[in-house]
């Protein structure tokens, strides 16, 4: 079974949801000063919490199931799809998709428990725009990282029939 795809799609949606409620509470917050408002911006905010928590543990199966993908695939991956994975040359190496996808799952993890703490630590509330910059830096490289699982899959053809065809 493929799971890899699926987790994926889920942990893509469930974090730039969470940033995405989180972005839109600190405009409302920011912009309209009416009782409404703040009621408005802070249930987004408290609801933010949970797709954010789920997202993060989303991100470390995403992770090991991309891993687990790799290891099948490995042998029967053509070797620029192998150089997208996974590579060796300098700069490129922070972008590889494995690679990215082992810094993406600590980064989620790490603004997830800062986004815990930005609710229950009253103090933490100073760094919530911090917070939302690197959450935000963070779901463009989750993006980025979707993007070149795509081009794996549609220009590469890794891990559909033809590929497992040639592995066997």
């Amino acid at each position: 079974m493929h799971l890899h795809p699926i987790v994926d799609h889920f942990t893509i949606a469930l974090l730039t949801t969470a940033v995405l409620m989180d972005i839109v509470a600190a405009v409302v917050t920011l912009g309209l000063r009416s009782e409404w408002s703040k009621n408005l911006a802070e249930r987004l905010a408290r609801a933010a919490l949970f797709p954010i928590a789920l997202g993060a543990a989303a991100a470390v199966c995403s992770y090991l199931t991309g891993n687990s993908e790799a290891d099948r695939l490995w042998d029967a991956m053509p070797p620029a799809a192998r150089a997208m994975l996974f590579t060796d040359s300098g700069a490129a190496r922070v972008l590889a998709h494995a690679t990215l996808g082992r810094y993406l799952m600590y980064a989620f993890l790490a603004l997830a428990a800062w986004r815990i703490a930005l609710e229950w630590i009253p103090c933490a509330l100073q760094t919530r725009s911090a917070y939302l910059l690197v959450a935000m830096l963070s779901i463009a490289a989750l993006l980025y990282q979707g993007k070149t699982g795509g081009e794996l899959v549609y220009d590469y053809g890794v891990g559909t029939p033809a590929t497992a065809a040639a592995a066997k």
